[in-house]
């Protein structure tokens, strides 16, 4: 008596899965070549796994091969292992061995801890990664009166960079920039002016710099900086550093220096705070004898206000107080702007 072929095909289909053992991936992560390993013998039928991304309704295959004597395995590639998941089954010849086309195994492909970060970086830039900004500032320590002479002592700075978020860790940011600073302050000692007393100098200097923004732990950056100066004694080399905890249009808290040869140095640290939606402020002690090496130490308190005003501009102004000795002292103002894309 013959039996009815649906019963066959069953049957068929059964002493297939039988001869065929699989366990699926426990843990699958994304950009990794994903192994399906199946256990059957030698007579089995030609083994292939058929794979599709979830949401998809066209399965790939991929033909298993020998991975030793009772093992054969089907290697998915890392390119195609994505999250949020893969949908597969197994066939020994023509007939379903684990799951069906109808009914397939799914699995969650979670992402890997640097992709993970990448998207939360991106979210917080929204999902922008270029930005040009600008910020010109002037400040003033005040004038004062040597031996019958007003001296000025003040300077005018401006900023302009381009930076480029990478965001291949530790490497988060590379920046290009440059800086045009010029000001008037008190003679050197070697400069010859006249015998009356003192006299009034000009500083500045004027460079370009190249900086990495590292950040091998989340959350934890340095932002290194290597300047290339033309100042009004010659051609010289520069540096700035600064390390920041939080996010730097949030809240954050940040200590660094920077050098710049011939015009002097300074040290800050900062405090900033993002309570208030879209208004990231900022508090800054920095203690510096610019525009001038040789000038004395001077100290500067500014605090800095910003806004997004549309989706990725962010205006910013900037009020504070500068003073070199305690009887003369001077305002800090300035303004920025910034455009990301």
């Amino acid at each position: 008596m013959k039996l009815p072929i649906t019963i066959a095909i069953v049957l068929a289909a059964h002493a297939a899965s039988a001869q065929v053992r699989h366990v699926p991936p426990g843990d699958v992560e994304a950009g990794k070549p994903l192994e399906l390993v199946a256990e059957a013998g030698a007579s089995t039928p030609t083994l292939a796994a058929h794979v599709r991304a979830k949401g998809e309704s066209a399965y790939k295959t991929i033909e298993l091969v020998r991975k030793d004597n009772a093992h054969w395995v089907a290697v998915v590639p890392a390119e195609e292992v994505a999250p949020p998941g893969l949908d597969y089954y197994l066939t020994a010849g023509d007939q379903p061995v684990f799951a069906a086309p109808e009914w397939p195994h799914s699995m969650t492909v979670r992402a890997s801890a640097e992709d993970e970060r990448r998207g939360r970086d991106l979210m917080r830039a929204g999902n922008r990664k270029s930005r040009v900004g600008a910020m010109g500032e002037w400040v003033t320590y005040g004038r004062r009166d040597y031996a019958g002479t007003r001296i000025d002592d003040s300077y005018f700075r401006f900023d302009g960079d381009f930076s480029y978020r990478l965001l291949v860790y530790p490497l988060e940011e590379i920046r290009v920039g440059g800086t045009y600073m010029y000001g008037h302050t008190l003679a050197g000692p070697d400069e010859m002016c006249s015998t009356t007393g003192p006299c009034q100098s000009k500083a500045g200097v004027k460079d370009g710099w190249f900086e990495l923004g590292l950040a091998a732990i989340e959350g934890i950056r340095l932002d290194a900086r290597l300047i290339a100066m033309a100042t009004t004694t010659g051609f010289n080399i520069g540096g700035r550093g600064e390390l920041r905890v939080g996010d730097r249009y949030a809240s954050h808290v940040a200590v660094g220096a920077e050098y710049l040869a011939d015009v002097g140095a300074s040290g800050f640290f900062r405090l900033g705070w993002g309570t208030v939606p879209n208004w990231p402020m900022a508090a800054t002690v920095e203690v510096t004898n610019l525009p001038a090496s040789y000038q004395d130490t001077g100290v500067r308190l500014y605090y800095d206000l910003g806004h997004e005003v549309a989706p990725g501009v962010r205006m910013g102004v900037r009020v504070g107080y500068a003073a070199r000795t305690q009887s003369v002292a001077g305002f800090t103002g300035g303004a920025g702007a910034a455009v990301e894309f």
